[in-house]
């Protein structure tokens, strides 16, 4: 059974005993202190990265604010920041100091091949990728004083609140030393590199294919593109320009590029090796599906 559930953010005092805090990100809400000073007159909060080898990045700095009831950090958060993923919620026992102290110690990593790597904390997806990597993620030194927590994603047109609950009765792993990247984080986090070029393949089949047969079989563009990126790879081709060029054949000509029934030289073109480099035979698919079209648009 997962350990994740979905469920609205908390408010200050839900649970006695518990502080709630917010993580926000300091490159995504650059620049994030002028932004929380004109949000809130005196913010108790801490920059992450002072008393680190990052002081010198202050400007970019993720920054742990401690809310109280009726704060108005927490309502514009979730009404501005939430849908940019730009932080995530946590409730502790713990002070500001301890939590934000914890929180320090995962900026930098070991990666099991790279050495030293700076870590973005306070992106949830981020977060829930490393979490979701953890055999056991309640009880993880991930977690350290945290008790529960909050990560928003904006999936299609949903904010989507992921929620994951500290395991009281098993005693966490604390955190000594720097912490460990393992293979699995590493698989883990790769997912965020492709989610994020799906959303610009997305916002390219948009803004120049909005009308076009390809998206209109999909519910959205995020879909549309997750299926060029699935195509891409099933045809053999590879890299950011193939998927760019095949996004813009079935822009244009949606499925019946695909079909042989339909458009057979261009099907073949783009299902069949026929010993040329991919990129070639991708290149003469693209020359193909653009003479249909001038022939289509003089018609």
């Amino acid at each position: 059974m997962s350990a994740w559930s979905v469920t609205r953010p908390p408010v200050p005092g839900d649970r006695k005993g518990e502080r709630l805090f917010v993580l926000l990100d300091g490159v995504a809400m650059e620049p994030l202190e002028r932004w929380l000073y004109e949000t809130h007159p005196s913010p108790v909060y801490e920059p992450l990265y002072l008393d680190t080898p990052l002081a010198e990045c202050r400007a970019l700095s993720p920054c742990l604010i401690e809310l109280e009831a009726g704060s108005p950090v927490l309502a514009r958060f979730i009404e501005e920041q939430a849908t940019r993923e730009a932080g995530w919620l946590m409730t502790s026992g713990e002070s500001l100091e301890v939590v934000a102290d914890h929180l320090r110690g995962l900026l930098i990593v070991e990666h099991p091949w790279q050495g030293e790597q700076t870590l973005r904390v306070a992106s949830p997806e981020v977060m829930r990728c490393l979490l979701e990597a953890e055999p056991a993620p309640t009880a993880s030194s991930l977690l350290g004083p945290i008790e529960r927590l909050w990560l928003p994603e904006l999936h299609e047109q949903d904010l989507i609140w992921y929620h994951l609950e500290s395991d009281r009765e098993r005693l966490r792993d604390s955190l000594v030393g720097r912490f460990q990247l393992t293979e699995a984080h590493c698989a883990s986090l790769s997912r965020i590199v492709w989610r994020r070029f799906r959303f610009e393949l997305a916002e390219h089949l948009q803004a120049y294919f909005a009308k076009g047969p390809w998206l209109l079989t999909f519910d959205g563009a995020d879909q549309a593109a997750g299926e060029v990126i699935e195509l891409t790879a099933t045809f053999g081709f590879h890299g950011r320009r193939a998927h760019f060029y095949l996004a813009n054949i079935l822009g244009a000509h949606g499925r019946s590029a695909l079909e042989e029934e339909t458009m057979p030289e261009l099907a073949r073109c783009l299902k069949v090796a026929d010993g040329r480099p991919s990129m070639e035979r991708l290149k003469s698919a693209v020359a193909l599906a653009q003479d249909r079209l001038n022939k289509e648009t003089s018609a």
